[in-house]
């Protein structure tokens, strides 16, 4: 069964919504609760898919998960962690790619991991040699079998001293997953500094963890014996908050979102300023909304933090879509990420994509043959077409663009969009969208 939106666009979205705790971070913290010999309390928890998949493979392993799905509180408990059918493993998992950072803490607690072959928005190579690399290096007997792949470490797992040849947020986080009951002391070096990486060491910390971070991107842990269990309120997910922003700035709309966080936010504000966008900060949520004027165009290169997140790339495009005069994005995170825009061109928009670097910060995907740059024309009028979701930011990115266009829009692969959105048809009706959902087989 799959959802169908039909949107009839041309409403300006208007209102206010409310953002809960970070997708980037809350299955981790979760998965951060199998290391504990006590019930771990993560507050402030989004109801979305991935949520239910941390949920499912957490359980078949043993861990008694209850919610409290009107506050946003889970209370984990991996006291009866246990080995989990590598069938069930894959029947649960899905498309998701958290299985992958079960395996340290899984080591820790039971032995060995099994992990099933995994999925992920289609934007781009996320190998999982990075993963699978950091674990050898902790100790790790990796072995290929029917389905997935073993992991074991019959001799426990050890310090090491990692260097990562790119930033990646996946393969920092399994480091300090896997590091923090690790035998000795571990050294990662290029790691990822994200809002949610430190949030996540924050958690590992409430633990008992010794964890330390320096301004060269070095982390150092040190490993010990035992961990206890957390009490932490995640923080707030600045990906949808950012979505939400530039919703406002497509429909020429005003939407208050409760929950976005200035601080982490602080590079997309300034380019949502620069484009044109208005915005009131507050304590408990800031004000997106657009001004009545021309939007301006500009240059954007996406980059690791505290640079431009990739993730605030698509939603935005759609909003330079309408801007006057020629805006020049580069993708220098996910190689594949442009595919997007195939959908926006047949809604009428000016969009070349470029395999050359159009930007100055360095790049691993020039000379590769990837079409990682986008050069936009605006304004132009968007026009209702029929759309498939293609990936979570990509998907959100074509409901705004389908909610600013003249005439109707049929968006199938919505389900996508459950993943990293918190019930975000409700939220688009409660900001005044005109649109009908329909199930399909």
């Amino acid at each position: 069964m799959s959802s169908v939106l039909t949107i009839r666009g041309g409403v300006p979205l208007t209102g206010r919504v409310s953002v809960r705790g970070a997708k980037n971070l809350v299955p981790k913290a979760m998965v951060a609760a199998l290391l504990g010999n006590e019930p771990s309390v993560l507050r402030n928890v989004p109801e979305i898919k991935d949520v239910e998949v941390v949920t499912s493979l957490l359980q078949l392993h043993g861990v008694t998960v209850e919610k409290d799905p009107v506050n946003g509180d889970l209370t984990l408990d991996p006291k009866a962690a246990k080995t989990a059918p590598s069938t069930a493993i894959d029947a649960h998992a899905g498309d998701s790619r958290i299985p992958i950072l079960l395996c340290g803490p899984l080591i820790h607690a039971i032995g060995e991991a099994f992990i099933p072959d995994l999925g992920g928005c289609k934007i781009g190579d996320r190998p999982i040699d990075y993963h699978l690399d950091v674990l050898r290096q902790f100790g790790a007997v990796v072995e290929k079998r029917p389905g997935g792949i073993h992991i074991s470490a019959p001799k426990g797992l050890h310090g090491a001293k990692i260097s990562l040849p790119y930033p990646s947020v996946g393969a920092t986080e399994q480091v300090l997953l896997s590091a923090t009951r690790a035998e000795g002391i571990t050294e990662l070096s290029g790691a990822a500094t994200e809002p949610e990486i430190i949030d996540l060491i924050a958690v590992l910390q409430k633990m008992g963890a010794i964890i330390s971070v320096q301004t060269d991107r070095t982390i150092r842990i040190e490993g010990v014996r035992d961990l206890g269990g957390y009490n932490h309120r995640a923080l707030s997910d600045r990906n949808e908050s950012a979505s939400w922003a530039s919703a406002a700035l497509v429909t020429r709309g005003d939407i208050f979102v409760e929950g976005a966080s200035q601080r982490d936010m602080m590079t997309f504000l300034n380019t949502y300023r620069k484009v044109g966008g208005g915005m009131d900060i507050g304590e408990d949520g800031i004000r997106f909304y657009h001004k009545g004027g021309k939007l301006n165009p500009l240059v954007l290169e996406t980059d690791v933090h505290p640079g431009f997140m990739t993730d605030w790339q698509q939603p935005l495009v759609v909003a330079l879509t309408q801007a006057e005069g020629v805006s020049i994005v580069h993708e220098t995170v996910y190689e594949n990420r442009f595919g997007f825009t195939d959908a926006l061109i047949r809604m009428g928009a000016s969009i070349q994509v470029h395999r050359e670097c159009l930007g100055s910060v360095p790049c691993r995907f020039g000379q590769r043959n990837f079409l990682h740059s986008a050069v936009i024309s605006g304004p132009t009028q968007l026009k209702g077409t029929d759309i498939d979701v293609p990936d979570l930011r990509g998907g959100f990115s074509h409901l705004i663009a389908a909610l600013a266009a003249t005439g109707t829009s049929r968006v199938t692969g919505i389900d996508i969009i459950n993943r990293g959105y918190e019930r975000f048809t409700e939220k688009l009706a409660g900001l005044g969208a005109d649109f009908d959902i329909t199930t399909t087989k």
